[in-house]
């Protein structure tokens, strides 16, 4: 965020601090708890959010020079994004236009892309260039038979695609400024275009991928959960909260925030103090730290609604003098409060939400993230509940 966004933002947490209170949602939000054990739901929430929307992929990092690519399996869609010689952004299924193999696997760095099957190659703008037994394929047209093409975009250093096959009639490109909102001005001012990927890791946790959001989504739990792990370093149950269409932001204030309140304003700076946490609908939240940024994205099983795979990634400043085992320390902290206090005691709820014995979850006033995120989902879905 800006300066003069970052001075407000203090005051607000300062005065939250003080008055033992903070932002409010307008009332109780109640979810159902089919929202996280519905196959139907499920299935609606594949088509609607994860299809028909675009998916954040990452920082610009991940695709740093031209040539670089990489792929992934988005709910369901194989993607393969690639920057080409000029610079830009592309975005493709990886799936062969001869039998359907993927033409690329991981990530790296190629002048074009030959499928393992049977040699079909393809370049960075995924056309194909030529088959191999090219008797057997006469009358092929190589120009109609390129690569699906993805809308993708590169926005403020951020990677995005939507994991649906460009329509007759649409451009290639996202408008994700539109989706961003009254964020996207924030999201700039971090320069995220400036950070490098430094770890990346995986997990596939037994719960509903929307529970895996919930547990960013409020700091009413840290004190509880996370006593002896973060818990001692942030104020419980204080935050800030502000909605960007069906994105939104929290932010939360570290203990240290005191050593702020000697200076004028004017003079004061809360960026060691106050972690912001965005969440950009639907799936990803990417929490700006002191010195780094954390990235976490859930994306739902394939078969079971309370199954879900879990990306965390960590990206460093690109200028630092700190070593290697400093942003290690920083990844192992996030491991160990998320995977192994937060995921945990997760799956023990799953199983509760599946038993039957209770019809509802209740989000507090006190939760606001939580409701707008749940409150994001119905409006994006057309559901009342």
């Amino acid at each position: 965020m800006d300066r003069n966004e970052e001075l407000a933002v203090g005051r607000r947490l300062l005065g939250h601090i003080d008055g033992r209170t903070t932002d409010l949602a307008d009332s109780l939000f109640r979810n159902r708890v089919i929202a996280y054990s519905s196959r139907e739901r499920a299935n609606l929430e594949r088509d609607r959010l994860f299809r028909d929307l675009p998916i954040f992929m990452g920082l610009s990092a991940r695709l740093a020079k031209p040539g670089d690519y990489v792929t992934e399996d988005v709910a369901g869609m194989p993607v393969l994004m690639t920057r080409g010689a000029d610079g830009s952004v592309k975005a493709f299924a990886n799936i062969c236009r001869h039998r359907g193999a993927p033409v690329a696997d991981g990530c790296g760095n190629a002048r074009a892309f030959t499928c393992p099957y049977h040699g079909w190659t393809y370049d960075l703008a995924g056309k194909l260039l030529g088959t191999t037994d090219k008797v057997g394929f006469a009358g092929v047209d190589l120009a109609s038979h390129g690569l699906v093409r993805l809308p993708a975009a590169e926005r403020h250093g951020m990677l995005f695609v939507r994991p649906k096959p460009v329509q007759p009639g649409e451009g290639p490109e996202l408008d994700i400024d539109a989706g961003l909102g009254p964020i996207a001005a924030d999201l700039a001012a971090l320069q995220l275009d400036t950070y490098p990927m430094f770890s990346t890791d995986r997990v596939a946790p037994r719960i509903n991928w929307k529970f895996a959001v919930d547990t960013f989504l409020e700091v009413y739990h840290v004190p509880h959960l996370h006593r002896k792990t973060i818990g001692p370093y942030f104020i419980g149950n204080v935050g800030t909260f502000d909605g960007a269409g069906l994105n939104g932001r929290m932010c939360v204030a570290r203990t240290s925030i005191d050593a702020v309140r000697g200076l004028p304003e004017t003079e004061r700076n809360y960026r060691p103090h106050v972690i912001s946490i965005y969440q950009l609908f639907p799936n990803t939240i990417l929490i700006f730290q002191v010195d780094h940024i954390e990235i976490w994205r859930a994306f739902p099983g394939r078969d079971d609604p309370g199954r879900c795979e879990v990306e965390m990634t960590i990206y460093r400043p690109a200028e630092t003098d700190k070593p290697d085992s400093y942003w290690e320390k920083n990844r192992d902290i996030a491991i160990r409060t998320v995977m192994e206090e937060d995921f945990p005691l997760g799956e023990r709820m799953q199983i509760g939400f599946e038993s039957g014995a209770t019809e509802e979850v209740l989000y507090g006033r006190n939760e606001p993230s939580l409701v707008h995120f749940h409150s994001s989902i119905r409006n994006a879905l057309g559901v009342a509940a």
